[in-house]
């Protein structure tokens, strides 16, 4: 009889150690997916952090871009030109355009110069000068 007292205190003693193992396993398990859970939940935070700030930064530029189109289109209207030559420029608008005729000669133009004969000869025709021709 004392032995299966033995084997009885024996087997209730491994039952209790592979409980306690299971429940140990069992606790590890939980901790490891509570750490997993929230290492996922920092990094998820910070991935919205990041998101946020590059939202603000698209935000700041489209105002800028609103203000600088707004800039444009009043330094490229008309009335604003007109307006910066008078009052910072000093000048003043124009009551009648004058033309001035300017009278061209034909020998200094390009397209007469290519036909002419002179031309034709080539670069001898430029050095006979030196020749006395």
């Amino acid at each position: 009889m004392k032995e299966a007292g033995a084997k009885g205190v024996h087997k209730n003693q491994s039952n209790k150690l592979t409980i306690t193992l299971k429940f140990a396993l069992a606790l590890s398990v939980v901790v490891c997916l509570v750490i997993g859970l929230g290492i996922l939940r920092f990094h998820a935070a910070r991935l919205a952090y990041y998101l946020e700030s590059i939202n603000q930064s698209i935000q700041k530029y489209s105002d800028e871009e609103v203000v600088l189109r707004q800039e444009l289109s009043a330094l490229v209207a008309p009335i604003r030109i007109y307006s910066y030559c008078k009052e910072s420029l000093g000048m003043q608008k124009v009551t009648k355009a004058e033309t001035l005729p300017i009278r061209m000669r034909n020998e200094n133009l390009a397209a007469s110069q290519k036909n002419s004969p002179s031309q034709r000869q080539g670069w001898r025709s430029s050095l006979a000068w030196l020749l006395g021709r």
